[in-house]
Protein backbone atom coordinates (compact mmCIF):
# COMPACT_ATOMS: atom_id res chain seq x y z
CA UNK A 1 0.00 0.00 0.00
CA UNK A 2 1.43 3.51 -0.85
CA UNK A 3 2.17 6.14 1.36
CA UNK A 4 -0.40 8.89 2.00
CA UNK A 5 1.09 12.47 1.26
CA UNK A 6 0.25 14.95 3.79
CA UNK A 7 0.30 18.85 4.13
CA UNK A 8 -0.40 20.40 7.09
CA UNK A 9 0.19 24.10 6.29
CA UNK A 10 0.44 27.04 8.74
CA UNK A 11 0.59 30.61 8.40
CA UNK A 12 2.89 31.55 10.31
CA UNK A 13 6.47 30.75 10.90
CA UNK A 14 6.54 31.35 14.81
CA UNK A 15 6.18 28.33 17.17
CA UNK A 16 2.69 29.27 19.06
CA UNK A 17 0.25 26.77 20.18
CA UNK A 18 -0.81 25.78 16.36
CA UNK A 19 2.38 25.56 15.11
CA UNK A 20 3.04 23.11 18.28
CA UNK A 21 0.29 21.46 17.23
CA UNK A 22 1.66 20.63 13.84
CA UNK A 23 5.09 20.13 14.82
CA UNK A 24 3.85 17.14 16.96
CA UNK A 25 1.50 16.03 14.23
CA UNK A 26 4.11 15.78 12.04
CA UNK A 27 6.47 13.98 15.02
CA UNK A 28 4.06 11.15 15.47
CA UNK A 29 2.32 10.08 12.35
CA UNK A 30 2.96 6.66 11.56
CA UNK A 31 6.05 7.39 9.20
CA UNK A 32 4.96 3.87 7.30
CA UNK A 33 1.91 4.88 6.29
CA UNK A 34 2.77 9.42 5.95
CA UNK A 35 4.90 11.31 4.31
CA UNK A 36 4.65 14.45 6.02
CA UNK A 37 5.29 17.97 5.09
CA UNK A 38 4.84 21.22 6.53
CA UNK A 39 4.19 24.50 4.25
CA UNK A 40 5.19 27.38 6.14
CA UNK A 41 4.99 30.99 4.98
CA UNK A 42 8.80 31.84 5.20
CA UNK A 43 11.40 31.08 6.87
CA UNK A 44 11.89 31.39 11.16
CA UNK A 45 11.39 30.26 14.31
CA UNK A 46 9.34 27.11 13.27
CA UNK A 47 11.96 26.28 10.80
CA UNK A 48 14.09 25.81 13.35
CA UNK A 49 12.07 23.32 15.05
CA UNK A 50 11.00 22.08 11.67
CA UNK A 51 15.01 20.90 11.17
CA UNK A 52 15.37 19.74 15.09
CA UNK A 53 12.76 16.70 14.54
CA UNK A 54 13.87 15.64 10.99
CA UNK A 55 10.31 17.05 9.34
CA UNK A 56 10.31 18.32 5.97
CA UNK A 57 8.90 21.83 5.29
CA UNK A 58 8.18 23.55 2.19
CA UNK A 59 8.32 27.58 1.95
CA UNK A 60 5.30 29.03 0.06
CA UNK A 61 7.10 32.76 -0.06
CA UNK A 62 3.65 34.00 1.11
CA UNK A 63 5.36 37.71 2.24
CA UNK A 64 3.82 38.01 5.18
CA UNK A 65 2.27 36.29 7.93
CA UNK A 66 -1.18 35.52 9.36
CA UNK A 67 -2.84 36.42 6.08
CA UNK A 68 -2.48 34.52 2.67
CA UNK A 69 -1.52 36.37 -0.42
CA UNK A 70 -2.35 35.41 -3.94
CA UNK A 71 1.23 34.59 -4.73
CA UNK A 72 1.47 32.23 -1.82
CA UNK A 73 -1.35 30.60 -2.04
CA UNK A 74 0.03 29.99 -5.97
CA UNK A 75 2.90 28.68 -4.39
CA UNK A 76 1.09 26.05 -2.10
CA UNK A 77 -1.03 25.19 -5.40
CA UNK A 78 2.36 24.32 -7.13
CA UNK A 79 3.61 22.24 -3.58
CA UNK A 80 0.66 20.56 -4.07
CA UNK A 81 1.00 19.41 -7.54
CA UNK A 82 4.62 18.63 -7.77
CA UNK A 83 4.33 16.27 -4.11
CA UNK A 84 1.08 14.49 -5.38
CA UNK A 85 -0.38 15.64 -2.41
CA UNK A 86 -3.58 13.71 -0.70
CA UNK A 87 -4.39 15.62 1.87
CA UNK A 88 -4.59 19.28 2.95
CA UNK A 89 -5.03 19.95 6.35
CA UNK A 90 -4.89 23.63 7.24
CA UNK A 91 -4.63 25.45 10.69
CA UNK A 92 -5.52 28.59 11.32
CA UNK A 93 -7.53 30.12 8.26
CA UNK A 94 -9.13 27.38 5.45
CA UNK A 95 -7.79 29.24 2.70
CA UNK A 96 -4.88 26.61 1.67
CA UNK A 97 -8.44 24.39 0.83
CA UNK A 98 -8.86 26.45 -1.78
CA UNK A 99 -5.74 26.08 -3.44
CA UNK A 100 -6.27 21.84 -2.99
CA UNK A 101 -9.72 22.20 -4.79
CA UNK A 102 -8.09 23.71 -7.66
CA UNK A 103 -4.89 21.07 -7.40
CA UNK A 104 -6.80 18.12 -7.10
CA UNK A 105 -6.22 17.44 -3.30
CA UNK A 106 -8.57 14.28 -2.14
CA UNK A 107 -9.13 15.70 1.15
CA UNK A 108 -9.48 18.87 2.34
CA UNK A 109 -9.39 19.92 6.13
CA UNK A 110 -9.23 22.57 8.45
CA UNK A 111 -8.20 22.28 12.48
CA UNK A 112 -9.80 25.18 13.65
CA UNK A 113 -7.86 26.21 16.87
CA UNK A 114 -10.42 27.75 18.66
CA UNK A 115 -13.50 30.16 17.90
CA UNK A 116 -11.50 33.54 17.76
CA UNK A 117 -14.63 35.81 18.73
CA UNK A 118 -16.16 36.82 22.19
CA UNK A 119 -19.32 35.50 23.03
CA UNK A 120 -20.78 39.15 23.27
CA UNK A 121 -18.98 39.10 19.29
CA UNK A 122 -20.17 35.99 18.49
CA UNK A 123 -24.23 37.45 19.33
CA UNK A 124 -23.44 40.45 17.63
CA UNK A 125 -22.28 39.32 14.29
CA UNK A 126 -22.47 40.86 11.36
CA UNK A 127 -24.36 39.21 8.16
CA UNK A 128 -21.40 39.77 6.02
CA UNK A 129 -19.20 38.18 8.57
CA UNK A 130 -21.70 35.08 9.21
CA UNK A 131 -22.01 34.69 5.19
CA UNK A 132 -17.97 34.23 5.32
CA UNK A 133 -17.90 31.92 8.15
CA UNK A 134 -21.22 30.27 7.05
CA UNK A 135 -19.29 29.74 3.01
CA UNK A 136 -15.68 28.45 4.44
CA UNK A 137 -18.12 24.42 4.42
CA UNK A 138 -18.01 24.49 0.81
CA UNK A 139 -13.98 25.14 0.44
CA UNK A 140 -13.64 22.12 3.23
CA UNK A 141 -14.42 18.49 2.98
CA UNK A 142 -14.32 18.36 6.98
CA UNK A 143 -13.42 20.74 10.10
CA UNK A 144 -11.48 19.67 13.10
CA UNK A 145 -12.80 20.92 16.32
CA UNK A 146 -10.59 20.71 19.56
CA UNK A 147 -13.37 20.27 21.64
CA UNK A 148 -17.37 19.43 22.02
CA UNK A 149 -18.17 23.68 22.93
CA UNK A 150 -16.26 24.32 19.51
CA UNK A 151 -18.01 21.86 17.85
CA UNK A 152 -21.64 22.99 19.24
CA UNK A 153 -20.28 26.94 18.58
CA UNK A 154 -19.69 26.49 14.76
CA UNK A 155 -23.02 24.59 14.08
CA UNK A 156 -24.76 27.28 16.21
CA UNK A 157 -23.54 30.69 14.98
CA UNK A 158 -22.08 29.81 11.82
CA UNK A 159 -24.93 27.21 10.50
CA UNK A 160 -21.95 24.84 9.47
CA UNK A 161 -23.43 21.42 8.90
CA UNK A 162 -22.94 19.06 12.08
CA UNK A 163 -21.89 15.91 9.28
CA UNK A 164 -18.50 18.17 8.84
CA UNK A 165 -17.47 19.14 12.51
CA UNK A 166 -15.17 16.36 13.78
CA UNK A 167 -13.57 16.46 17.55
CA UNK A 168 -10.40 15.06 17.64
CA UNK A 169 -8.72 16.66 21.64
CA UNK A 170 -5.26 18.06 21.65
CA UNK A 171 -2.24 16.24 22.84
CA UNK A 172 0.91 16.93 24.63
CA UNK A 173 4.33 15.64 24.56
CA UNK A 174 4.74 14.11 28.22
CA UNK A 175 8.71 12.74 27.67
CA UNK A 176 9.85 15.93 26.09
CA UNK A 177 8.52 18.33 28.63
CA UNK A 178 10.12 15.85 31.13
CA UNK A 179 13.39 16.23 29.44
CA UNK A 180 12.98 19.76 29.72
CA UNK A 181 11.65 20.78 33.04
CA UNK A 182 12.28 19.42 36.97
CA UNK A 183 9.76 16.33 36.24
CA UNK A 184 6.01 15.77 35.78
CA UNK A 185 3.36 15.55 37.64
CA UNK A 186 5.09 17.05 41.43
CA UNK A 187 3.26 18.20 44.28
CA UNK A 188 5.19 21.41 45.72
CA UNK A 189 3.77 22.73 49.07
CA UNK A 190 3.99 26.45 49.32
CA UNK A 191 5.83 28.04 51.98
CA UNK A 192 4.27 30.98 53.74
CA UNK A 193 7.63 32.59 54.46
CA UNK A 194 8.09 32.95 50.73
CA UNK A 195 6.40 35.09 47.60
CA UNK A 196 3.51 33.18 46.11
CA UNK A 197 4.22 33.33 42.92
CA UNK A 198 0.87 33.80 40.11
CA UNK A 199 2.15 32.78 36.47
CA UNK A 200 0.80 33.97 33.37
CA UNK A 201 2.26 32.86 29.84
CA UNK A 202 0.84 34.31 26.74
CA UNK A 203 0.56 36.76 23.77
CA UNK A 204 -0.22 40.24 25.64
CA UNK A 205 -3.39 40.71 23.11
CA UNK A 206 -6.93 41.36 22.97
CA UNK A 207 -7.75 37.60 22.99
CA UNK A 208 -5.63 36.72 26.04
CA UNK A 209 -7.37 39.69 28.32
CA UNK A 210 -4.52 40.19 30.45
CA UNK A 211 -6.16 43.63 31.99
CA UNK A 212 -8.51 41.37 33.46
CA UNK A 213 -5.59 39.66 35.45
CA UNK A 214 -4.27 42.62 36.22
CA UNK A 215 -7.64 44.10 37.99
CA UNK A 216 -7.71 40.29 39.56
CA UNK A 217 -4.28 41.12 41.11
CA UNK A 218 -5.19 44.51 42.60
CA UNK A 219 -7.87 42.35 44.37
CA UNK A 220 -5.13 40.52 45.46
CA UNK A 221 -2.64 42.44 45.78
CA UNK A 222 -4.49 45.00 48.76
CA UNK A 223 -5.33 41.69 50.55
CA UNK A 224 -2.07 39.09 50.69
CA UNK A 225 1.37 41.05 51.17
CA UNK A 226 3.38 38.10 49.20
CA UNK A 227 1.21 37.83 46.53
CA UNK A 228 3.34 38.49 43.18
CA UNK A 229 2.14 38.50 39.45
CA UNK A 230 5.02 37.30 36.76
CA UNK A 231 3.71 37.83 33.07
CA UNK A 232 5.64 35.95 29.94
CA UNK A 233 4.95 36.89 26.80
CA UNK A 234 4.88 39.47 24.50
CA UNK A 235 2.23 41.59 22.10
CA UNK A 236 0.72 44.86 21.04
CA UNK A 237 -1.42 44.77 24.38
CA UNK A 238 2.09 45.50 26.37
CA UNK A 239 2.50 49.45 26.46
CA UNK A 240 -1.26 50.09 27.64
CA UNK A 241 -0.86 46.64 30.51
CA UNK A 242 2.69 48.43 31.58
CA UNK A 243 0.37 51.94 32.25
CA UNK A 244 -2.33 49.98 33.91
CA UNK A 245 0.29 49.00 36.33
CA UNK A 246 1.90 52.41 36.85
CA UNK A 247 -1.06 53.89 37.32
CA UNK A 248 -2.19 51.72 40.26
CA UNK A 249 1.46 51.74 41.79
CA UNK A 250 1.89 47.86 41.27
CA UNK A 251 5.28 48.22 39.56
CA UNK A 252 7.36 46.22 42.37
CA UNK A 253 4.44 43.68 43.01
CA UNK A 254 4.32 42.80 38.70
CA UNK A 255 6.90 41.82 36.62
CA UNK A 256 7.18 40.97 32.95
CA UNK A 257 9.24 38.74 31.54
CA UNK A 258 9.13 38.83 27.45
CA UNK A 259 10.25 35.39 25.51
CA UNK A 260 11.38 32.57 27.50
CA UNK A 261 13.01 29.74 25.54
CA UNK A 262 13.14 27.38 28.68
CA UNK A 263 9.21 28.27 29.19
CA UNK A 264 8.71 24.12 31.56
CA UNK A 265 11.11 25.38 35.14
CA UNK A 266 9.55 28.65 34.50
CA UNK A 267 6.19 27.56 34.84
CA UNK A 268 7.40 25.75 37.62
CA UNK A 269 8.10 28.57 40.19
CA UNK A 270 4.49 29.83 39.95
CA UNK A 271 2.57 28.82 42.55
CA UNK A 272 -0.42 28.96 40.25
CA UNK A 273 -0.79 29.25 36.62
CA UNK A 274 -4.27 31.98 35.50
CA UNK A 275 -5.73 32.22 32.20
CA UNK A 276 -8.55 35.03 31.61
CA UNK A 277 -8.49 34.58 27.84
CA UNK A 278 -12.28 36.01 26.26
CA UNK A 279 -11.88 32.85 23.60
CA UNK A 280 -9.61 29.75 23.50
CA UNK A 281 -8.73 26.57 22.09
CA UNK A 282 -7.73 24.03 24.48
CA UNK A 283 -5.09 26.06 25.81
CA UNK A 284 -2.07 24.35 25.68
CA UNK A 285 -1.22 25.95 28.69
CA UNK A 286 -3.68 24.70 31.14
CA UNK A 287 -2.79 21.51 30.00
CA UNK A 288 1.43 22.04 30.22
CA UNK A 289 0.77 23.57 33.63
CA UNK A 290 -1.11 20.29 34.94
CA UNK A 291 1.17 17.85 33.29
CA UNK A 292 4.07 20.16 35.73
CA UNK A 293 2.19 20.43 39.12
CA UNK A 294 1.06 23.70 38.97
CA UNK A 295 -2.86 24.63 39.46
CA UNK A 296 -4.87 25.87 37.07
CA UNK A 297 -6.85 28.78 36.84
CA UNK A 298 -8.75 29.35 33.50
CA UNK A 299 -11.90 31.37 32.57
CA UNK A 300 -14.80 29.44 31.06
CA UNK A 301 -13.46 29.69 26.91
CA UNK A 302 -13.07 27.27 24.67
CA UNK A 303 -13.19 23.63 25.63
CA UNK A 304 -11.97 24.50 29.58
CA UNK A 305 -15.51 23.01 30.60
CA UNK A 306 -15.06 20.02 28.18
CA UNK A 307 -11.77 19.05 29.34
CA UNK A 308 -11.57 20.47 33.27
CA UNK A 309 -13.90 19.78 36.30
CA UNK A 310 -13.92 23.20 38.38
CA UNK A 311 -13.25 22.51 42.33
CA UNK A 312 -11.80 19.22 41.08
CA UNK A 313 -8.80 19.59 39.03
CA UNK A 314 -8.61 23.04 38.61
CA UNK A 315 -10.89 26.45 38.83
CA UNK A 316 -12.86 27.69 36.48
CA UNK A 317 -14.06 31.68 36.56
CA UNK A 318 -16.47 33.93 34.62
CA UNK A 319 -15.26 35.15 31.82
CA UNK A 320 -14.27 39.40 31.41
CA UNK A 321 -14.74 39.08 35.18
CA UNK A 322 -12.08 39.79 37.24
CA UNK A 323 -13.71 39.41 40.76
CA UNK A 324 -13.89 35.68 39.47
CA UNK A 325 -10.63 35.24 38.97
CA UNK A 326 -9.64 37.00 42.16
CA UNK A 327 -11.84 35.20 44.41
CA UNK A 328 -10.17 32.05 42.63
CA UNK A 329 -6.84 33.07 43.45
CA UNK A 330 -7.53 34.06 46.47
CA UNK A 331 -9.43 30.75 47.49
CA UNK A 332 -5.76 29.17 46.07
CA UNK A 333 -3.40 31.41 48.31
CA UNK A 334 -5.36 30.72 51.80
CA UNK A 335 -5.77 27.12 51.30
CA UNK A 336 -3.18 24.67 50.73
CA UNK A 337 -5.00 22.02 50.91
CA UNK A 338 -7.41 23.00 48.37
CA UNK A 339 -4.12 23.45 45.95
CA UNK A 340 -2.80 20.01 47.04
CA UNK A 341 -6.16 18.31 45.80
CA UNK A 342 -6.03 20.80 42.75
CA UNK A 343 -2.50 19.39 41.70
CA UNK A 344 -3.02 15.59 42.38
CA UNK A 345 -6.78 15.45 40.34
CA UNK A 346 -5.05 17.42 37.75
CA UNK A 347 -2.51 14.04 37.17
CA UNK A 348 -5.47 11.67 36.34
CA UNK A 349 -6.80 14.35 34.16
CA UNK A 350 -4.24 15.36 31.89
CA UNK A 351 -2.28 11.73 31.75
CA UNK A 352 -5.22 11.17 29.03
CA UNK A 353 -4.25 14.01 27.02
CA UNK A 354 -0.83 12.78 24.88
CA UNK A 355 0.32 13.63 21.59
CA UNK A 356 0.41 9.43 20.50
CA UNK A 357 -3.52 9.58 21.54
CA UNK A 358 -3.88 12.63 19.17
CA UNK A 359 -1.36 11.13 16.11
CA UNK A 360 -3.38 7.58 16.44
CA UNK A 361 -6.95 9.42 16.50
CA UNK A 362 -6.02 11.52 13.98
CA UNK A 363 -4.38 9.09 11.99
CA UNK A 364 -7.58 6.90 11.66
CA UNK A 365 -9.40 9.92 11.39
CA UNK A 366 -7.36 10.26 7.97
CA UNK A 367 -7.57 7.12 6.57
CA UNK A 368 -11.57 6.86 7.22
CA UNK A 369 -12.36 9.80 5.80
CA UNK A 370 -10.12 9.08 2.69
CA UNK A 371 -11.97 5.97 2.17
CA UNK A 372 -15.12 7.37 2.47
CA UNK A 373 -14.37 10.49 -0.04
CA UNK A 374 -13.36 7.22 -2.36
CA UNK A 375 -17.18 5.54 -1.88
Amino acid sequence: MSKINLLLVVCNNEFNGTERYVVDLAKNLNKDEFNVIVATPMEGPLSLVLKENNIREEIYNNGKKYYYSFKGLHNLFRIMKANKIDIVHANAKFHPCIAAMFAGVKLKIETRHGIFYSKKQLENLSFPRKMYEYTKQFFVDDFIATSENDKETLIKYFNISRKKVSVLFLGIDFEDMENRSEGLFSYKPYDPSNEFIIGHIGRLTYQKAQEYLLEAFKIIAGKFEKARLVIVGSGENESTLKKYIEENSLNDKIVFKGYIKDIYREMQTYQVHVLTSRYEGTGYVNLEAMALGVPVITSNVGGAANFFTSGKDSIITEVENPGSTAEAIGKIISDEKQRELLIKNAFNTVKNYSVQRMAGETSVYYKNMLKALSK
